[in-house]
């Protein structure tokens, strides 16, 4: 692990941001050019190499090739004494997941702009073939005037025709379980509505200030079994009751606060993705639309 004030390559680092089972991020400042930057490193040690640093260097191409406003920009890859490092580009509003814990619910005009912001990156990755797997507030960063960005392209897949490396497993769809799409907790073939109704996600957290899923209720439920095997069992399938089968249950309280944005959220949620909408475009210009229905917001 680095520390605050090593020097590596032209950088100086300034403090750890984050660190994750595979990788640590790093605030860093750029000493040749005066600027800040993020340093993403691989923690080797963590994982099997061969395949991780190709999903590493796969997913530095993948957000180098894009050059959109609202994907996070990759500078380049450096290595040194048998480590990787991503250089990135520093963004100073933190995290989507940082703004919802400190403010909670957000107003739908603020909402319906970050989500918008969303998918126009998103629609980029899509237009390539590119399924990003794991969008979630974690995954979205914040400009410093508010532009969300999407990063980590660690798990998405990636076509050989858009530089992929072949190393999405068929059957195995690596995420966050509670914000996986009903498909991909299943272990199904993904396309891009995946992506779809995790975004879906996204925009009912910023809306309701929490997670569709309750996942604070489904332990309590699991811990009313003594037995641990028995409590992990009946956990597991609460969790596969509520992503893959249960409407979400505040969606009617949330239809209250936002008017017709949460029949939007409910076509996006779709637990049958034939039900979603196939183009992330296409959500984001119906919740434009949904602002000037008289009856948002009653």
């Amino acid at each position: 692990m680095l520390q605050t004030g090593d020097r590596l390559f032209e950088y100086e680092i300034v403090r750890l941001l984050g660190r994750g089972g595979f990788a640590a991020v790093y605030e860093a400042r750029d000493l040749m050019l005066n600027r800040r930057v993020a340093i993403k490193q691989l923690l080797l040690e963590k994982t099997s190499h061969q395949k991780s640093v190709r999903r590493f260097v796969q997913e530095a191409r993948v957000a180098a090739d894009l050059e959109h406003p609202n994907v996070v920009t990759v500078y380049g890859l450096r290595a040194k004494k048998e480590r990787i490092y991503m250089i990135l580009e520093y963004l100073p509003g933190g995290s989507l997941q940082d703004m919802l814990k400190q403010r909670g619910a957000l107003p739908k005009n603020e909402a319906i702009k970050l989500i918008t912001g969303i998918c126009e990156g998103l629609g980029k990755l899509h237009a390539k073939g590119i399924v990003h797997r794991d969008i979630k507030p974690e995954n979205i960063l914040l400009t410093a005037d508010g532009r969300p960005k999407i990063t980590d392209f660690g798990i998405a897949h990636v076509p050989q025709a858009a530089g992929g490396m072949a190393l999405t497993q068929a059957g195995f769809q690596p995420s966050t379980v509670i914000c996986s799409s009903p498909e991909q907790f299943r272990g199904e073939k993904l396309d891009t509505r995946s992506d779809v109704y995790q975004v879906g996600e996204v925009l009912y957290h910023m809306l309701a200030g929490r997670h569709y899923v309750d996942i604070n209720a489904i332990e309590t439920q699991a811990e009313t079994l003594g037995h641990n095997l028995k409590q992990e069992v009946k956990l597991y399938m609460l969790i596969e009751k509520a992503i893959c089968k249960d409407p979400p249950a505040g969606l009617p309280a949330l239809r209250k606060k936002v008017g017709g944005l949460a029949g939007v959220i409910e076509k996006a949620l779709s637990k049958r993705k034939e039900d979603r909408y196939e183009d992330v475009l296409d959500f984001a210009a119906d919740l434009w639309a949904a602002q000037f229905d008289p009856t948002v917001g009653r």
